[in-house]
């Protein structure tokens, strides 16, 4: 029996009719042609890809915002009030909190915890011990707290932050730090020591009825990514954007200190901020989520951020 002869399948030519022989392959030249154009079409669609990913994170963004404004809402339906900015307590005066013995209150409770039953996270609501000084996890991070980081026995609560507290934009994410501020007013300083023109400050006790520049032009909440760059674009050591966690870096809080998104050597802590290109994101005080652009007129995003002002150049 003849034992047949199968052709060699790694030859790299084939025989035409006639007897001549066809070449199968490419060439060098012509592989680097093709490599070229994958190369070409990868930069093309990179880009592409993410811009679709930044706009998914922004769109998840909005949506915490959304969330974290509806919370005040309802707290505000059911305390006939909104939530202070944050809460003083006498007793949680600490002269080292700002490492300088300036005395400014250490470990005050800003506004995210009293919206926490609001977003079904009663259970978090429930670790927090409002007797004892509130608490940072990170305070040897941030120098603006000194040596003082609150009272361990809220650590739980402090470790236990839901995400809708988190933009999902922001890179290099800290444990129990927040990317969301509430808007104090037009001035720059101490919004956690002193009343403001703005929705929230100490111990505000702000109502809807007290909004008379209209819910729809006035600033309820801002982004406030707690990780931000200097001029030079080294990351701030100080003053970032605690959970729940309030003193002098005045956690929690957003001004019009400076334009969105300014990379600056000085107040790092009091301004608002974004990873997104070209702005930030706001939620009004109707709860509407809204784009600000960095770019905005600087009086026009200085009006929005007060209450009362009777302001005619408002974002519309």
């Amino acid at each position: 029996m003849q034992i047949g002869v199968f052709p060699d399948r790694s030859s790299t030519a084939s025989r035409l009719p006639g007897g001549s022989l066809r070449r199968v392959g490419f060439t060098l030249i012509e592989l680097l042609v093709v490599i070229a154009i994958i190369g070409v079409l990868v930069g093309l669609l990179l880009p592409a890809v993410q811009q679709a990913r930044e706009a998914a994170r922004r769109s998840a963004c909005s949506n915490n915002m959304k969330q974290l404004g509806l919370a005040v809402h309802n707290y505000a339906d059911a305390n006939k009030k909104l939530p202070p900015g944050n809460k003083s307590n006498p007793a949680h005066m600490a002269s080292t909190c700002h490492g300088g013995g300036l005395g400014y209150y250490c470990g005050q409770y800003g506004w995210p915890s009293y919206i926490l039953p609001q977003m079904e996270e009663q259970n978090v609501f429930d670790l927090i011990d409002f007797d004892k000084p509130s608490y940072t996890s990170n305070a040897g991070w941030e120098t603006w707290h000194g040596s003082t980081a609150g009272d361990v026995a809220n650590k739980a609560a402090a470790d236990s932050m839901p995400t809708t507290f988190s933009c999902p934009s922001v890179p290099s994410k800290k444990p129990n730090h927040k990317d969301y501020s509430a808007a104090f007013g037009t001035w720059a300083c101490c919004p956690e020591r002193r009343s403001g023109d703005g929705i929230f400050y100490q111990d505000s006790e702000t109502r809807f009825e007290d909004i008379t520049d209209g819910t729809s032009k006035t600033f309820l909440l801002l982004e406030d990514a707690h990780v931000w760059f200097s001029v030079d674009g080294s990351p701030y050591p100080r003053g970032t954007n605690d959970f729940f966690f309030v003193n002098h870096a005045s956690s929690g809080y957003a001004t019009p200190i400076y334009a969105p998104n300014t990379l600056s050597n000085s107040g790092r802590h009091r301004f608002a901020r974004s990873h997104h290109p070209g702005g930030l994101g706001v939620t009004m005080a109707d709860a509407s989520v809204r784009f600000v652009q960095e770019n905005i007129n600087m009086a026009v995003y200085r009006n929005t951020y007060t209450r009362a002002g009777g302001e005619v150049e408002v974002i519309e």
